[in-house]
């Protein structure tokens, strides 16, 4: 395998519109907007992580799908490739924005083309195609439930965490796509971030590979990721819930870190500087440091410094 520096990413897809969750209301009237915007967020040592998207499928409780085509921004031509590394922190871009009847709605599909000169990952100057077995055929599938409710607007957040979900190629060049995608209700959303204190870095062994991983609940015991490709992890296994990199930040002189997109409530944070090496489909020995419990108010970023 390649090095496993390699492996990881995560893409958040931003969707916002009138949108809601599991519920009612007189949804069987007029029309909605539903505009999809997509950000994201580093990988280890990617130059680039480009993923085509050719449109979105929605079905409705009535067994209508209905396909929108996503357009290239810039060029107004069919689809849109997008280097998802070029859309970290805050940044997204709008795949569509397009009018939808309202009404009840049974899942979400984003179609892509998976050509390797349209959808690929670039490392070292070298680029390798992103297969996906269960979405080549079908998408990035869905299954969520929703409503669009006339003249209301809410918005939901899709994580796609590939740094749960890109593992290195067995045979030959390709990168292999498990997606893992986290649906989260925008409105009920914050974020956790902070500076790193360089001497933590320093005890961790540098700042390659250097992540803060983000855990469900209080009192966690952190772990690393295990998601085993034939089988489940242990169910008590402490998977994270998402991660974010450590950069450092040449204005500020200060290494940085953002983990968004996160439902309200209790969490437990961690530093590795051991990310690189942290294998989705093994169960590693990784080392963490400033292990300490937080929590995310909804619209609100939470500070969260890792210090000596």
């Amino acid at each position: 395998m390649l090095q496993a520096m390699n492996k990881y990413l995560v893409l958040s897809l931003l969707i916002t519109g009138l949108i809601s969750g599991c519920g009612g209301g007189n949804n069987d009237q007029g029309t909605g907007t539903l505009s999809i915007s997509i950000t994201d967020a580093p990988v280890d040592n990617a130059e680039a992580v480009v993923i085509h998207f050719t449109s979105v499928t929605v079905h409705n409780s009535n067994g209508d799908s209905t396909d929108i085509p996503v357009t290239n921004p810039l060029t107004n031509q069919p689809g849109a490739s997008i280097d998802l590394l070029q859309l970290t922190g805050n940044k997204s871009v709008v795949l569509f924005d397009d009018e939808l009847k309202a009404g009840s709605y049974s899942w979400m599909r984003l179609d892509v083309d998976f050509d390797p000169a349209k959808t690929y990952i670039q490392i070292a100057g070298n680029q390798y195609a992103l297969k996906c077995t269960s979405c080549e055929n079908n998408g990035l599938k869905l299954n969520r439930s929703f409503t669009i409710d006339a003249d209301q607007t809410t918005a939901f957040t899709l994580d796609f965490d590939l740094r749960k979900s890109i593992t290195d190629p067995q045979s030959g060049n390709d990168y292999r796509l498990r997606p893992t995608i986290r649906v989260i209700e925008a409105s009920a959303a914050g974020s956790i971030s902070g500076t790193v204190d360089s001497a933590l870095i320093s005890g961790l062994g540098g700042d390659a590979g250097c992540t803060v991983y983000v855990y469900d609940g209080h009192n966690i015991v952190p772990d690393d990721i295990y998601l085993p490709a034939n089988t489940n992890p242990p169910g008590d296994y402490a998977n994270p819930l998402t991660s974010a990199s450590v950069v450092f930040d040449a204005d500020s002189s200060r290494y940085l870190y953002t983990a968004a997109f996160l439902p309200a409530g209790d969490y437990t944070v961690s530093l590795t500087c051991d990310g690189e090496f942290d294998d989705p489909e093994a169960e590693d020995t990784i080392q963490f440091s400033a292990t300490t419990n937080t929590n995310v108010l909804a619209g609100q970023t939470t500070t969260e410094d890792f210090n000596p």
